[in-house]
């Protein structure tokens, strides 16, 4: 429009130039007049263009920072809860998500601790106790040691993240920061104030019937996160905690995988005496995680009763006749809590 505008005034001058009677200059006047018209039209639409476009940024800002408290209250309903969100990662698209599990965690910086106390060391990361000796609070760190890789803790940061954004009914630490620097990378988590099953199992100071019961819940938890499209893969008494409120926790995600995407096996960690046959060819199902129950139970519960031996037995057997979802799994643990003396 402006380009023709242009043309117009051009061509109004040689109009004026090619003759000076009154036609001439009235022609002239009007390929003027029309030129300026259009020029002001042109001005007009841009400025409701920037208008427009700027509203549009003004609705998606709003709608990012509306979804802020979601994250944020989290920090006010419970204690050493630090901030997650950001407005990048608010914006985020749910595929655009699943990309970030499997990927890259929300980048915070790690704050610097004020105490810290070993708590194990694996051959391929130390987790240690840290103690803020000015506010109090306690939290887990866990970093990669020099030269491993940092892509399964980069991985658990990310799903834990993902599972308090998406508000997962699993019990798991809650993400606080992550950060990679020097080729290793730091995972800041709540701490879960609490002991395994597998302890309070070998202190005597878990009753088999409770045991049951909260894996019961436990299978409920994980029905949702498989059909959320995920699988923990890591699931044994030692991964298992009972915090101080009764909740049994599910932590160390960093085997946890997309149940629709293949993998190379030797790339999937686990621990080979609770995963199935099939994880242990680098097949991610979500029977995985059931098989993984079953052989939690076995391990916990050495002499089981009848039926829940026939629970076990059917949770670790052939692929064919294990429980199909951790739905009906958790029907038959309640089953075996209700009707069998167990103590």
């Amino acid at each position: 429009m402006k380009r023709f505008a242009f043309m117009l005034i051009t061509l109004a001058l040689i109009v004026l130039l090619l003759g000076r009677n009154v036609s001439r200059i009235t022609e002239s006047v009007t390929l003027f007049s029309i030129a300026l018209a259009l020029l002001l039209v042109e001005s007009v639409l841009a400025a409701i263009s920037r208008r427009v476009s700027s509203g549009i940024n003004v609705v998606a800002c709003t709608r990012a920072v509306h979804q802020l408290p979601r994250a944020a209250c989290s920090r006010r309903r419970t204690s050493g809860r630090g901030q997650v969100f950001d407005g990048a990662t608010v914006a985020l698209s749910r595929s655009g998500t699943r990309t970030m599990v499997q990927d890259r965690p929300a980048p915070h910086v790690v704050p610097e601790q004020h105490k810290l106390t070993l708590l194990r060391r694996t051959a391929s990361h130390e987790v240690l106790l840290a103690h803020d000796a000015y506010t109090g609070q306690r939290t887990v760190i866990k970093r990669t040691l020099p030269g491993a890789p940092v892509h399964d803790l980069r991985r658990e940061a990310g799903m834990l993240f993902w599972l308090e954004w998406k508000r997962m009914p699993v019990s798991a630490p809650r993400y606080l920061a992550y950060e990679e620097r020097d080729n290793r990378s730091t995972l800041i988590m709540t701490y879960i104030d609490g002991q395994t099953i597998e302890d309070l199992m070998s202190a005597a100071h878990l009753s088999v019937a409770a045991l049951v019961r909260l894996l019961a819940k436990t299978c409920l938890a994980l029905d949702a996160l498989h059909c959320a499209g995920y699988v923990h893969q890591d699931i044994k008494p030692a991964n298992l905690i009972l915090d101080r409120s009764g909740a049994l926790v599910v932590i160390d995600w960093g085997s946890a995988r997309r149940h629709d995407r293949p993998y190379d096996p030797r790339t999937i960690t686990c621990t080979p005496d609770f995963a199935s046959p099939e994880q242990l060819r680098g097949m991610v199902l979500p029977g995985n995680d059931l098989y993984a129950i079953g052989k939690t139970l076995e391990a916990l519960v050495p002499a089981p009763p009848p039926a829940l031996a026939h629970v076990i037995a059917r949770a670790t057997g052939p692929f064919a006749h294990r429980y199909a979802t951790g739905a009906e799994l958790s029907r038959a643990l309640l089953a075996v809590a209700r009707g069998s003396a167990i103590g």
